[in-house]
């Protein structure tokens, strides 16, 4: 036993001096990650007609870099690219030489790919605060497969050649998935009905559950909530959407409207983060706001946007107020079914709409419910949710709230579902309707149509046509 030992010590003194000449220490130790206090994570999923907005924005990126203090890492899914990219953005970096990981085709909207980032992130770039952009088209909480429906009626994305992927969008500036010459083919068939980061080439996206699970998961490993989710997506700031990221996230910025193609402007949200890294997370999500509304202001003043900031820990009151007003609508509509619906299309007539026509400014449509009913229990349940959103104060989850161009004037950062003739079977699916009663308050109302468009005409009526 002796002599085994000394054999051992004996090799391992002569490798331990082999080594020590070419500079490698055998018990040499990788140095661990240094924490910084913010680490930026954008999660690109590029494999679409966003291809090149995406190399755009890493440039951007590039432009701010990565400091002492602040860690920019991103994941760039690009259309026709022989794999996926993982990045540490430095000052004035290029893509190639800014790459730390190459990783084979990965796809971007398998809820794995984005759990595999954030735990390498957690381990390869630690921080006190922890920011997670997720990059791509979104639609808000509907959760509709476009590729399955599309693919029962015979088209598949993957059958495209790169020149068509991209001629998709053409001449359309807006980060929405259908568009232009494939709008006659598919959208006619399918609605315009998509969830958030979707992957053309395995034909799949993240809806809101998975996306729940995941940031969930994301966040038990760090020991805290993410500290802002940043949704650089169309669609995203609502209501069911903040609910369902409440448990994993603290601050939520995003659009209620389509975003335009070049979606945030990174340099000048990193810039200032950069120069104040010591921010805190709704400084962040309020300068975000602010930089957003600002670039539009100044290149694009005449496209529609909207941003806002959210915080997430507020959302239960607004919630409650919400089940408050959806309760006394319902109360309303069954006492009195004719006039009951009268005052909610009334107000959905003139309320601020978006992209997708179900979905609608949640302040809004409650300063239009209290002003067209003054004096009623309808128009006091309606006050209640505009002053917990517009007063502040420690019950609100307002922010901050930007918008500008045509058609945006009445937004006020936050969405609702409302749809005018069916509701969808996946909404039962979300947290917000299972926790709370507006779904409820949806069925009643479209039963109210359903009957009534069922029912026949008349008496006089009928005579009327008879003579």
């Amino acid at each position: 036993m002796t002599s085994t030992d000394g054999h051992h010590s004996f090799w391992e003194t002569v490798i331990g001096w082999l080594l020590s000449l070419l500079g490698v220490s055998p018990k040499e130790e990788p140095p661990k990650p240094v924490r910084k206090k913010w680490t930026f994570m954008v999660y690109m999923a590029g494999d679409n007609n966003l291809n090149e907005a995406g190399r755009k924005d890493l440039s951007e990126m590039q432009a701010a870099g990565s400091t002492a203090d602040v860690n920019i890492i991103a994941q760039f899914d690009g259309l026709g690219d022989e794999g996926s990219r993982r990045y540490y953005i430095r000052q004035g970096g290029t893509p190639d030489r800014d790459v730390v990981v190459r990783l084979p085709e990965v796809n971007m909207g398998d809820p794995q790919a984005l759990d595999d980032f954030l735990r390498w992130a957690q381990e390869n770039y630690p921080a006190e605060h922890y920011a997670l952009i997720l990059w791509n088209h979104g639609n808000g909480w509907k959760d509709e497969d476009i590729y399955r429906s599309l693919a029962v009626r015979g088209f598949r994305p993957q059958s495209l050649t790169r020149g068509q992927r991209r001629s998709l969008t053409s001449g359309n500036s807006s980060r929405a998935f259908f568009r232009s010459s494939i709008e006659h083919v598919a959208v006619n068939a399918v609605l315009e009905q998509r969830a958030i980061l979707f992957d053309d080439t395995s034909a799949d996206f993240l809806d809101n559950v998975e996306m729940k699970a995941v940031l969930d998961r994301g966040a038990a490993r760090l020991g805290q909530k993410i500290d802002l989710l940043g949704c650089d997506a169309c669609l995203m700031n609502m209501l069911e959407v903040a609910y369902q990221l409440k448990s994993s996230c603290r601050y939520l910025v995003g659009s209620q409207e389509e975003e335009p193609g070049d979606g945030w402007p990174y340099n000048r949200i990193l810039s200032e983060l950069i120069a104040n890294p010591d921010m805190s997370a709704d400084l962040l999500a309020a300068i975000t706001v602010q930089e957003y509304n600002r670039f539009y202001r100044d290149r694009y003043p005449n496209l529609p946007v909207t941003q806002s900031a959210l915080d997430l820990e507020r959302i239960d009151p607004l919630a409650d107020a919400v089940d408050g007003l959806a309760d006394t609508l319902r109360a309303t509509l069954e006492a009195d079914p004719r006039g009951g619906n009268s005052i909610v299309s009334l107000a959905l007539y003139d309320v601020q709409k978006f992209a997708d026509r179900d979905y609608v400014d949640l302040v809004h449509f409650c300063q239009l419910l209290a002003e067209q009913n003054p004096g009623t229990a309808v128009a006091a349940a309606a006050a209640r949710v505009v002053n917990l959103v517009k007063r502040g104060g420690d019950s609100s989850p307002l922010v901050a709230e930007g918008h500008g161009g045509p058609g945006m004037r009445h937004t006020n950062g936050l969405s609702i579902y409302l749809p005018e003739r069916t509701l969808s079977p996946l909404y039962g699916r979300l947290e917000f309707a299972e926790d709370h009663r507006w779904d409820e308050f949806l069925q009643a109302r479209l039963a109210l149509h359903l009957r009534a468009s069922a029912k026949p005409p008349s008496a006089p009526h009928a005579a009327t046509l008879q003579e």
